[in-house]
This record gives C-alpha cells, sequence and structure tokens, in this order.
C-alpha cells in the first residue's frame, strides 16, 4: 500500500515539474521602447510609438519558474541508460542536498483581448483588457526524502503539511496613464477592475507520518476552497465529493475587485534612467464559494494480523486470504483519510494578488542605439517569494527594429534569453536549459520557461521624440 502511496505521489511530482512554465510580459522588454506592452512592467515606461493590438493576439504569454527540475530526479548513467532518483545508484545523501525544506512551483498565464496605446496629455495613455490567471504550488522537501528513504533507522519522521496549491484566474481591465514633469522625470499610474472567473485554494494544516520498527503513524487534515460561478459539487451516497458538474444557466461572475500598478523613472544624467514600479497591488473578493475537507484523523499500522492462516469462504461464498484482508483494510483507512466531503463555506473569501516590485537601471549610448541595463525583480506569490536579477543589452538600429539579449540569476532557477520587435511582431523566450538528454530531458539547475508572442499594429510616433529629431536635424540660416 505505501508503494501505491508513492507512485501517487511521484506522478504528482513529475507532472508538476512538466507544466510548461511564466511571468507577464518578458522582463527583458523592459529596456526596449520597440516593445509596445512594456508598460505592463513599469505603467510609467513609454513605447517609441502609439498603438493598438491584434485582438486576443496583441499579447500571449505563458510559462513558468520553480526551483525543481528533471535533472533532480533523473540521473545519467554509464552509456545511453538514465536512473531514476530511486535507483540505489543515486545515494539518498546526494538526492537530499538537491532539495529544499521548501520547493516551488510558480505559473502564470496571460491573454490580451483588447490594447491600445496613444500619446496625449504630455505622457501615454493605455487601455487594456485581458485574461489573467496565476499558479503557486509548494511542496515540502520531506515528500521527496519520504520517496528516496522511507523507514530509516529507528524512527523517520516525514512532516508534509506545508503541500499547498492555489490559482487565481480573472479578467482584468485596466486604464493607464504615464506623464512626464520636466526633463527628468516621468511617472505612470494604471487603475483595473479585476472580474473574478474562478479561485481556488489547497492546503493540509496536518499531514505527517511517523515510522519506526514497530508501529507507522499517519496523521491528515486538509481544506480545499474552490470560487467558480455555476459550479456544482457531486456526492456519493456516503456524502463524499465525487466529482464537479456545471449548471450552464449559472455560469458568470465568481468576485470582483480593484488593483494598481505605480511606477516612476528618473534620468539624473545624460542618457542614463533609473526607474521604480510596484505593478498588481490589488485583491479579489469570492462570492460563489465552495468548501471540501478531509476529515482529522490518524492512521495507526502496526503490522499485518493473521499473516499464514487459511484461506476461508466469506459469506458470498467468494474464497478469501486473512493477507489480502488486512492489505485492503488498511488500504481502506488510507483512503477515509483523504477522502473529501463537502464543508460549510465562507460567503465571502478575499484572494490578493501577486504584487511585484521592479528596480531598475538603463545606460544608452551612441544616441539610444544600444542601451545596457539591470533589473532586479521580486514577486510575491502566495505561498513563496521570487526573486531575481537581470542583466541585458538591447540593440536598437531603428524604431521598430530592435533585439534585445539578457542573463538572469534568481532564487528559483536562472535563465538567459532573447526578443525580437519586428515592425508589428513581437516574439522572445527566457529559458533555463538548451542541453537535453537523447529522451529531450533537460538538464538545466532549475526550470524557467518563458515565451511572449504579441502582433501589434504601429501608429504616430511619441511628439516629444519628433520635436527633439527636427530640433537636431535643423540648421541654422545662414
Amino acid at each position: 500500500m505505501m508503494n501505491t502511496f508513492k507512485k501517487h505521489i511521484i506522478a504528482l511530482v513529475l507532472g508538476t515539474v512538466a507544466i510548461p512554465l511564466s511571468a507577464q510580459t518578458l522582463e527583458g522588454a523592459y529596456f526596449m521602447d520597440g516593445a509596445f506592452q512594456r508598460h505592463y512592467l513599469n505603467p510609467a515606461l513609454m513605447p517609441s510609438r502609439s498603438y493598438v493590438a491584434i485582438p486576443v493576439l496583441g499579447n500571449l504569454n505563458f510559462g513558468a519558474s520553480s526551483d525543481l527540475s528533471y535533472s533532480d530526479f533523473i540521473y545519467p548513467s554509464d552509456g545511453d541508460k538514465l536512473h531514476t532518483f530511486l535507483s540505489d545508484k543515486v545515494s539518498a545523501e546526494d538526492f537530499s542536498k538537491r532539495i529544499n525544506d521548501r520547493n516551488a512551483v510558480n505559473m502564470n498565464f496571460d491573454l490580451s483581448l483588447v490594447s491600445f496605446g496613444f500619446f496625449k496629455w504630455n505622457g501615454f495613455n493605455t487601455f487594456d483588457v485581458k485574461l489573467h490567471s496565476t499558479t503557486a504550488v509548494a511542496l515540502p522537501g520531506d515528500l521527496f526524502r519520504f520517496l528516496k528513504e522511507g523507514s530509516s533507522g529507528e524512527t523517520s519522521y516525514y512532516d508534509f503539511h506545508d503541500v499547498e496549491a492555489s490559482n487565481n484566474t480573472y479578467v482584468e481591465v485596466a486604464l493607464g496613464h504615464s506623464h512626464r514633469i520636466g526633463e527628468k522625470w516621468t511617472v505612470g499610474a494604471k487603475l483595473k477592475g479585476l472580474v473574478g472567473a474562478a479561485s481556488a485554494s489547497a492546503h493540509f494544516d496536518k499531514l505527517s507520518l511517523t515510522m519506526s520498527e514497530d508501529v507507522w503513524h499517519l496523521q491528515s487534515h486538509g481544506v480545499v476552497d474552490l470560487s467558480c460561478a455555476g459550479v456544482i459539487v457531486k456526492n456519493n451516497e456516503e456524502g463524499e465529493v465525487d466529482g464537479l458538474d456545471f449548471d450552464t444557466d449559472n455560469l458568470g461572475v465568481a468576485g470582483g475587485g480593484a488593483g494598481i500598478d505605480l511606477g516612476v523613472t528618473y534620468t539624473p544624467v545624460k542618457n542614463l534612467v533609473l526607474s521604480l514600479a510596484v505593478t498588481d497591488l490589488g485583491f479579489i473578493q469570492w462570492n460563489k464559494n465552495l468548501r471540501a475537507i478531509t476529515p482529522e484523523g490518524e492512521v495507526v499500522y502496526d503490522g499485518f494480523e493473521n499473516i499464514g492462516s487459511d484461506d476461508y469462504i466469506d459469506e458470498n461464498g467468494e474464497e478469501r486470504n486473512p493477507f489480502d484482508d488486512e492489505v485492503d483494510r488498511l488500504g481502506d483507512e488510507l483512503e477515509a483519510l483523504f477522502t473529501v466531503k463537502e464543508s460549510d463555506a465562507p460567503k465571502k473569501r478575499t484572494s490578493w494578488l501577486s504584487p511585484r516590485l521592479s528596480v531598475g537601471a538603463e545606460y544608452q549610448i551612441l544616441n539610444n542605439k544600444i542601451s545596457f541595463g539591470v533589473l532586479s525583480t521580486t514577486r510575491f506569490y502566495n505561498n513563496n517569494i521570487h526573486t531575481s536579477f537581470m542583466g541585458s543589452v538591447t540593440l536598437k538600429p531603428l524604431t521598430l527594429i530592435q533585439v534585445g539579449l539578457n542573463g538572469t540569476v534568481s532564487n528559483l532557477s536562472n535563465s538567459f534569453g532573447a526578443i525580437l520587435v519586428l515592425g508589428p511582431l513581437f516574439v522572445g523566450a527566457e529559458v533555463s536549459a538548451m542541453r537535453v538528454t537523447p529522451e529531450y530531458i533537460p538538464l538545466g539547475n532549475h526550470l524557467t520557461a518563458n515565451v511572449n508572442f504579441g502582433l501589434s499594429i504601429p501608429l504616430g510616433k511619441d511628439p516629444k521624440l519628433k520635436k527633439k529629431k527636427a530640433e537636431y536635424t535643423e540648421l541654422p540660416i545662414q
């Protein structure tokens, strides 16, 4: 039964790590004035032209970051063979060094539905409607150590209570304005109305396993919250949650909220631009709520009884084995411990967005044909914090032809990226590994994969830039 328990956990872990993981618009676009959606990263940043995004195709972004990777669980060996971390060829000590006490997987997805921006009122104005989804998963290190080590020594204790997952999916309607103050300052703000589509969170406040030579103790208690209009919980005859159904007549809004982005840029000397932004400050209050719990309980296993007893005939006339009966009993007790039952849900519950703090500096040379930038980013997820530091170089031969290259180090994973702006097209990617095994398993230290694509129609240039160009090219009359 424990082997079956392990198989389910392994499938969960590998499935989680395999998810193609993201942030919003690529952070490498922060210093590219040819990228129309750079205001997503800092509302004070202006593109070089007005634009109208192609509906749905204006900005499509998906990806992720994690401090787990396949190379933590799959190990090369002699020849072309691979070993899993469970192999006796992989020591428990070596494997444990790779795993943190708390491991994170963060995922985001953005889809721009409507987006446009234009210059007016001594600044740049934006309007956006987009679908956004954020998922954060936390997995305790003891979960992986249990899979590898099992029962070792006189007593082994594993604490799994940090298992946690959450998701918020919502539609964002935003109005933004960046405003120039003199020649050195630009400030920006974006007000957001948030329409909640669905929210889910699951966590165990108690989940532990104590293993000794004589007895095993497994304790559990978990809570699952779901907010989604039109969802109906299906229960079986025992009152256990047996699935979900949808009432198509009652689909709609599950909650509402508000958010704000704030940003500023400062040019203390010519060609040097400093910037600061706080984005995704906000909340959603959910009112279509359901809750389910696993009953608080304990399974104590102190060995099988009646092992070696003769088979017998049960009341139904079927031949039974006492050992099989003990296995079934233990299986039933474990299943009961993780059975989910519907519970009273709060009428309203609040979830917070995942705020991001960005601090940047850019130095421009050759009349801003080339620029060098550094960007520090900290993102606050529900159950972990992702911090990163990026260095970039951007080539800007023309306003609508720009190339950016960057490298990032972070507390979750390291990556490098490339971005191309070619007229209306914006495309780029940031990845943590390019080397793979013959089975196409990535061998990077940790996992980052972030892909961004956008199509927008360029419109008029920044009037201030046109004015500067006219002043530069105008010759005095002799």
